[in-house]
């Protein structure tokens, strides 16, 4: 008697706890490590495990194991030559591509010219987000405008954020058909209300609450986790945020994401192809949360986010990487317990540092 979970089930063990998920329907729960033990061994036949355990021991299991079919996680094999005609194929496939997500910060209406335009295109970028500082509605929409020059282009998705108007949002209910045949996710900040409505293509969030650009990148939460297949796949080999990531800050300078600190050149001097090819700029791209202080005991270090830009500054590789845990996380896998973040005496050193 064996057990075999489902391709797209997945576990991951921490200090104190482990999770099982599944990347199909978003099932997420924490389980006790020996019962991780007991599913990573796909070896294990039950039915000797059954004969040697003790009655308590022995009821523990067969919950464990109406746990995993009650919420078809997996199902029951009869024989090991069953077993082994199974193939897992949970295995990273590289996407040949030198850079997909382009992140812009923008302060003036300059910023998107013909020639960033031209770069984003030729590199064949998939994602763009648009965060938008400091600007009137009438400069926001006149940027939201130059978006369909991306219409017969390799961009899947268009993300914007800017703070809250009824001018602005009026303009794209009203335009929505013709501002991009991407899809695009808009979110609207410090507004009066929420809301979030769904038109065609267009997927409209309006919030209360302040985004604060850049400061407010790297919030890390249990409610953020990604249980995408292809983004737990991806993080076991890079990093899960910055891997083929390039950023232009409100200055125009081209970073890893505009909020960490180091510049590779200005956009206005020299091109995204050109930083692409800077000795450092990959630098974390392969940093995984495996190698990460305290996220390397965490359960849901495969399908949360990292950041490198707000960190707690108390680690640094024998490379000269930045390995400290994310300064905006409040989880600790050693007890299991979340915490709010701010707060934490141990924090307020790097807090200051970044003037948060």
């Amino acid at each position: 008697m064996f057990l075999k979970l489902f391709d797209s089930v997945k576990i991951t063990k921490g200090a104190k706890n482990s999770i099982i998920f599944d990347t199909n329907t978003g099932f997420l729960k924490l389980i006790p490590n020996a019962f991780f033990d007991l599913l990573s061994n796909e070896k294990q036949n039950y039915a000797v495990l059954k004969k040697q355990l003790d009655p308590s021991s022995l009821e523990a299991l067969e919950e464990y194991l109406s746990f995993i079919i009650d919420n078809n996680l997996g199902f029951i094999i009869s024989s090991k030559k069953e077993l082994q005609s199974f193939q897992s194929k949970s295995h990273f496939n590289e996407i040949p591509s030198h850079v997909d997500y382009l992140i812009l910060d923008i302060n003036n209406s300059r910023i998107l010219n013909n020639n960033l335009i031209k770069q984003v295109c030729n590199l064949k970028i998939k994602y763009l987000q648009i965060r938008f500082l400091e600007l009137g509605s009438n400069e926001i929409i006149e940027i939201i405008s130059k978006l369909e020059q991306f219409n017969d282009f390799n961009i899947n998705e268009i993300s914007i954020i800017a703070e809250y108007s009824i001018e602005l949002l009026s303009f794209i209910k009203e335009n929505s058909y013709k501002i991009s045949n991407k899809f695009l996710s808009i979110v609207l900040h410090s507004s009066n209300e929420q809301d979030f409505q769904m038109l065609d293509h267009v997927n409209i969030t309006v919030i209360k609450n302040k985004i604060k650009i850049p400061l407010s990148c790297g919030f890390i939460d249990l409610k953020n986790v990604n249980l995408n297949r292809f983004f737990y796949l991806e993080a076991q080999c890079h990093n899960s945020c910055l891997y083929k990531k390039i950023g232009i800050d409100k200055e125009g300078n081209i970073k890893n994401c505009p909020s960490m600190s180091q510049s590779f050149g200005n956009i206005k001097e020299t091109t995204l192809e050109n930083t692409l090819n800077h000795s450092e700029f990959k630098k974390y791209w392969n940093l995984t949360k495996d190698s990460i202080e305290v996220c390397k005991d965490c359960e849901f270090r495969y399908i949360c986010t990292d950041c490198r830009a707000y960190t707690e500054q108390t680690h640094i590789s024998k490379e000269g990487l930045d390995i400290s845990k994310p300064l905006k996380c409040g989880y600790n896998p050693y007890t299991g317990e979340w915490e709010e973040w701010s707060t934490n005496p141990l924090k307020q050193k790097a807090i200051e540092h970044y003037r948060m």
